[in-house]
């Protein structure tokens, strides 16, 4: 016989809200358990049931909020079927699997990367792009000369707008001149790319030195963390 569970109690072990208040959203015809609204109280479901609320599928699992800094060899992509050695595979908690990245980071790449199992702030962070800044690390596969740096920099100023993808790029400091920082909204590895393919550059590497205003001191490679409670209360005002 398959285990059954309370609507309200299952709501609430998301994480979002409260029993009471679960009972609230179920009476008022708000809570759907396979594409059937369900306002009935005490009402069961059992495993594999899916449960929506305010259109966004509940998980049943405290919601969890986690940055990894990524090694090299692993990968982290929004599309994750048949892959092999994956970033979330080195986050050791229970249900891991249900866990989802903001963006992608192809194997030879580096850096923050956010996970969590709240689809509903991940859908919410990737409709604000815009506002959401990435710096990385861009190695290059050569020396990136003052004269093409000018050219970039007065490249950027003359895109600036509200729908800016790259606000600013420099030499890093104290690190060979093949190794620039920029600084973006969030955005897709291809764009990186062709962003530099345009000066003539190829870029070889990257790594996500700072997301969502992140950074990765003293987190060291392969490892994470989860998110404070501060942290995700800045997380939820995007």
């Amino acid at each position: 016989m398959k285990e059954l569970i309370r609507l309200n109690k299952f709501i609430s072990n998301s994480g979002l809200c409260s029993r009471r208040e679960a009972d609230i959203y179920i009476s008022m015809g708000e809570v759907k358990v396979n594409d059937r609204i369900i306002n009935q109280l005490g009402y069961k479901i059992k495993s594999g049931d899916k449960v929506y609320f305010n259109g966004q599928e509940v998980t049943g699992q405290k919601n969890i909020y986690i940055i990894l800094n990524k090694p090299k060899g692993y990968l982290a992509t929004t599309n994750e079927k048949n892959q092999q050695k994956l970033c979330r595979d080195l986050i050791s908690i229970k249900n891991s699997n249900k866990l989802k990245t903001l963006f992608s980071l192809g194997r030879s790449n580096l850096g923050l990367v956010f996970f969590s199992n709240d689809y509903h702030l991940i859908e919410k962070l990737k409709k604000k792009y815009l506002k959401i800044k990435i710096i990385y690390q861009v190695s290059l596969n050569k020396e990136v000369s003052f004269i093409d740096m000018n050219k970039i920099k007065k490249h950027i100023l003359g895109k600036i707008s509200k729908n800016m993808m790259v606000r600013k790029i420099d030499y890093v400091f104290n690190k060979p001149k093949n190794i620039v920082g920029i600084e973006t909204s969030l955005v897709q590895g291809n764009y990186i790319l062709n962003f530099f393919k345009k000066f003539n550059y190829v870029v070889i590497k990257y790594d996500v030195v700072s997301i969502l205003n992140f950074n990765k001191k003293k987190l060291e490679r392969g490892k994470w963390r989860v998110l404070t409670t501060k942290e995700i209360s800045f997380l939820k005002m995007f």
